[in-house]
Parts: structure tokens; C-alpha cells; sequence
């Protein structure tokens, strides 16, 4: 049945009331980046880009500035602060806004991520360490893997996945453990929850679905608990690593983090973890990220397309 003018006229008004809550209520799944971000002078964004690499590392180049500003204007929104420099002044506040800074830290880090992201470190560490260092003749399997930015758990579990797997079927015993770290609270609550949608776990190899996870409802799985004792979630800002209480690492996984830093910041943090590693202990890092590293107790390793290296003495 068709409607009056004013009924129109009401219905539509109705509808702009719920395309409003719409947008409000979405804000974080980028609906709002349809709207012109407010400006911000650059002054502004010198101090923002000093507060977030002095407190994380992380480096924002001039060229990632819409970035900030997305990420910034969307929380603004959501807790209803006007203007960037009163949301400064907040988080900024190591006391008062301490709690809202790990939210917008949260925010500025990337989570995006899939489980059997790269199949080749799993071959490197068994050729490279594993073979090499002919643990197959051991009963068991005793090693020690940092991943470092394991956002929100796929990298680690496929970690401590492989090495299940890997025992089985040589019939060793695994008592291998992952350490797994992030800057992120909000990324490390999804780890340890171990509850992942499908499209997340399409590059596990065939039968390893059924096996290791259970399905939850529909498109989601949950990893299984023997599998979630294998890796340890802790929350670490890279800046401070020497609060990290481990140490002595068979394996150090560290893939699309480096990015994030400028270059003498990532020579700093590469030093440290050759210091982390045990002597024989390999470190892994993504392709590309890193130029011109030098240190006397390791030296590369060459393996398809993987960047690595291992150290080599005392």
C-alpha cells in the first residue's frame, strides 16, 4: 500500500535517524573514512609523531599522516573528544590516559593476519636447526621459540602447530614451548581466546582443521586446548626488552614488525636479539626488512626467499 506525503516524509526521517546510528555505531570498521578528515597542522603532527616513537618505537612518516589522522579522528569520535589536541592531552597524560593510550595503540598497530602465513620457515627450521643439530635421534623435542608482534595469535599457533605436527609424525616427544609477544592488549585478548574465523585458517594444510581446532558455529573455530599450552601470551613494547624475563631461544620469529621502526632503531633491536638467542639459535625476519646488518656473532643464512640468521658463537 502506497504512503502519504507525510508518511514519506516520517518514514524517511526515520531512516536517516538509523543511517545515523548506523555510521555511530560502525565507526570502528572504517565507515566513518568516507567522511573529510578535520586537518591538522604541522606542528601537531610533529608532537603526535614524537609521542608514538618515543613511547613505542613505532615511526609515522609524513606520507602515513591521513593514518594518523583516520585512526585518531575514529577514536575521537567514539569517546567524544573534540579536536586532536585535547585527545592529545589525554593520552598524553601517563597517569589519567594511560588506559585510552593502549586503546589507541591498539588502533595504530596492524592485526591483519592468517594462520600458515609463510610455509618456508617451517622447512628453514627444520633443515637449518632441527637436521643440523640432529635432534631427530633425540627422544625429545626441548625448544624454545620467541614470536615477536604476534598480533592476534595466528603466527604463534601455526608455530606450535607445526612443531605438534612435526613430533608425531617422527615420534618424538614435544616439549616445545612458543613465547609469544605484542605491543597490543586488545591483540593478545584475541590470542589467548583462540578464536578465529575461517577465512583466517584457509592455508592449513588438509586434515590439520579437523584435528587441531574445534568448530565453534558457523565459519569460526577455536584452537584446542593442548595446543593453546604450548604458547605463552605476554604483552611487550620492544623499546623495553630487557624487562623481557626469557632468554637462550633455539628460534626467534620476527616478521613484519620491523617496518614500523627507522633503521638505526631496528639495528638496535636486531643486536639485542642476537643476544637472545642461544649459540645455534636461528633468527627469522620478513623479506626486505632489514639492510646492512652487521653482527660478530652471527652470520646469514640463505633459504628460498626467507631473510635469516644464525648465531654462530659466544
Amino acid at each position: 500500500m502506497a504512503l502519504k506525503k507525510s508518511e514519506q516524509v516520517a518514514q524517511q526521517t526515520d531512516d536517516n535517524h538509523l543511517v545515523d546510528s548506523c555510521i555511530e555505531d560502525s565507526a570502528t570498521q572504517n565507515s566513518w573514512h568516507l567522511q573529510s578528515l578535520p586537518e591538522m597542522d604541522s606542528a601537531l603532527f610533529n608532537r603526535w609523531v614524537e609521542l608514538v616513537e618515543l613511547r613505542t618505537g613505532m615511526r609515522i612518516p609524513e606520507n602515513r599522516k591521513s593514518f594518523l589522522l583516520s585512526k585518531l579522528s575514529i577514536r575521537m569520535r567514539e569517546i567524544k573528544i573534540d579536536g586532536y589536541q585535547a585527545y592529545f592531552e589525554l593520552v598524553s597524560d601517563e597517569r589519567g590516559g594511560l588506559i585510552e593510550w593502549e586503546t589507541l595503540v591498539d588502533r595504530l598497530t596492524v592485526h591483519e593476519t592468517r594462520f600458515w602465513r609463510d610455509d618456508s620457515i617451517f622447512q628453514l627450521i627444520q633443515k637449518e636447526y632441527i637436521e643440523k643439530n640432529k635432534l631427530l635421534n633425540k627422544k625429545q623435542l626441548n625448544l624454545q621459540v620467541w614470536s615477536v608482534g604476534c598480533a592476534t595469535g595466528e603466527e604463534p599457533y601455526s608455530l606450535a602447530l607445526w612443531f605438534e605436527h612435526f613430533c608425531r609424525l617422527n615420534s618424538i616427544e614435544n616439549k616445545q614451548g612458543v613465547h609469544a609477544t605484542d605491543i597490543s592488549l586488545a591483540a593478545l585478548a584475541t590470542a589467548r581466546e583462540g578464536l578465529y574465523p575461517e577465512n583466517r585458517l584457509t592455508n592449513l594444510p588438509d586434515g590439520y582443521l579437523n584435528y587441531y581446532f574445534s568448530k565453534i558455529e558457523k565459519d569460526k573455530y577455536r584452537v584446542n586446548d593442548n595446543l593453546k599450552e604450548r604458547v605463552c601470551f605476554t604483552k611487550l613494547n620492544l623499546l623495553k626488552m630487557d624487562s623481557f624475563p626469557f632468554s637462550e631461544f633455539d628460534v626467534i620469529v620476527c616478521q613484519n614488525v620491523m617496518i614500523y621502526f627507522d633503521q638505526a632503531l631496528r639495528i638496535k633491536i636486531l643486536n639485542k636479539f642476537a643476544n637472545y638467542l642461544k649459540v645455534g639459535g636461528i633468527l627469522i625476519l620478513g623479506a626486505g626488512e632489514v639492510l646492512g646488518w652487521n653482527h660478530p656473532k652471527m652470520e646469514s643464512l640463505t633459504f628460498q626467499s626467507t631473510l635469516a640468521f644464525r648465531r654462530s658463537c659466544e
